[in-house]
């Protein structure tokens, strides 16, 4: 507000008409001006924020329509934060573990599972075959990904009513395995195991 109350008085022209003492009629007038102009300079500056998807709240609506969220995988009840997350990853790509790698490698998968909550191991599947030469690997990549996660679950009780889950967990697996299956190139096939 200081530097608009400053520019406001050197753009008033100089003489008697015109005074400079702070308590005059005229500088209260232009420091009533110069916060005006802060308030407007800082709404603009916040809605030019709310178009960036990284801070918007306002506009996350017209982010995930003008990117086809939100994601079926993750159901329609989302956090803000995970809408946004959702976003970013949506207009930015899987984050890779390395620049040239893809979404099928281990570690792209890795990075993925843990960016929604989840400790995994990956693996691709290798079947052992006999009667092949000496010195030649036994097992040949046949395109089949292993996921196994981790997931924290906690044992059922005793007295439990009929129909009801002996073990539950603070995180659900379906929407791993279908965002994995979406993210993972079409010519992997993706098999999550759940510990």
């Amino acid at each position: 507000m200081d530097k608009f109350w400053q520019a406001l008085t050197y753009l008033l022209p100089s003489g008697f008409a015109w005074p400079r003492d702070p308590n005059s009629t005229l500088m209260r007038v232009m420091r009533a001006l110069a916060g005006a102009l802060s308030d407007l300079h800082e709404f603009t500056r916040l809605t030019a924020n709310q178009w960036q998807p990284h801070q918007t709240v306002t506009r996350l609506a017209e982010w995930e329509e003008a990117t086809g969220l939100p994601d079926a995988c993750f159901g329609t009840s989302q956090s803000d934060d995970l809408r946004r997350k959702l976003l970013l990853s949506r207009l930015r790509g899987p984050v890779l573990a390395y620049a040239d790698s893809s979404p099928a490698s281990p570690g792209a998968l890795v990075a993925i599972c843990a960016w929604l909550g989840y400790k995994a191991t990956v693996q691709y599947n290798t079947p052992f075959r006999c009667g092949m030469r000496v010195g030649r690997r036994l097992g040949a990549l046949d395109g089949h990904l292993w996921i196994t996660v981790t997931i924290e679950s906690k044992r059922f009780r005793c007295g439990s009513r009929v129909g009801e889950r002996l073990r539950s967990g603070t995180l659900n697996g379906g929407e791993l395995a279908c965002y994995l299956k979406r993210v993972v190139p079409a010519r992997y096939s993706v098999n999550v195991i759940f510990v």
